[in-house]
């Protein structure tokens, strides 16, 4: 079976993404059988600065793409063939930028699914909302179907969260109803090793989006 290709994305740095990844990551890692791979593009190397930090051979494999390079979608599809050959599940952390960015916009033909940490702040929103009315122009292109999840992410009590299922069906999104709150553990626990919470407290806000994410991606 040819391995699912997950990325995650969004137009505007400090949503949460590359954490939000990382935490998912790790989960899966910890929690099932599947052999993961991370694809770090972000040129901010997060993840891969984390992997070589924990230096463990217990983590999950990270692998950093640069695409300032000669041919750089070429080479990406190189990458991705050898790595479907290796692995069974593939995340990949995408810049912040345009959707008509090379790297943004050959990653999402090759993705089968999108996910899309969303804050509640207006210039978030707006930066969103472009990325998803642009996804009908990207789909033209692509051979193989796309799912975009968002997830609501740094939640808090503001009156502006409320507003965020406007956001639903727009390029096709759809929501988690599990959000993440905004708070410290999360940036304390990214760990390309370490789970960030134990999967028999059921309740916990993590756990519930973990299965929602397992669920949605038919991740078993």
């Amino acid at each position: 079976m040819t391995p699912k290709i997950i990325s995650f994305v969004t137009l505007k740095g400090g949503s949460g993404k590359t954490t939000l990844l990382m935490l998912t990551a790790a989960a899966i890692h910890n929690r099932t059988d599947k052999k993961l791979l991370v694809i770090d593009s972000d040129p901010q190397r997060s993840v891969k600065q984390i992997y070589v930090q924990e230096n463990n051979k217990s983590s999950y494999d990270v692998f950093a793409f640069n695409w300032n390079q000669p041919n750089p979608e070429e080479n990406f599809e190189k990458v991705l063939t050898i790595a479907q050959s290796k692995y069974d599940l593939i995340f990949m952390d995408l810049p912040p930028g345009r959707i008509t960015d090379a790297e943004i916009y050959h990653s999402i033909l090759q993705s089968d699914a999108l996910i899309v940490p969303i804050v509640a702040s207006v210039l978030d929103i707006n930066a969103t909302t472009t990325f998803l009315e642009n996804i009908p122009e990207v789909l033209k292109n692509k051979k193989t179907p796309l799912e975009v999840y968002g997830v609501i992410n740094k939640q808090d009590q503001s009156i502006e969260y409320k507003h965020l299922t406007k956001l639903a069906g727009i390029g096709g999104l759809q929501l988690f109803y599990s959000p993440l709150s905004n708070l410290v553990r999360y940036k304390r626990g990214i760990s390309t090793v370490n789970d960030i919470t134990s999967p028999e407290f059921k309740e916990d806000e993590f756990n519930m989006y973990f299965d929602e994410f397992c669920t949605k991606c038919f991740i078993v």
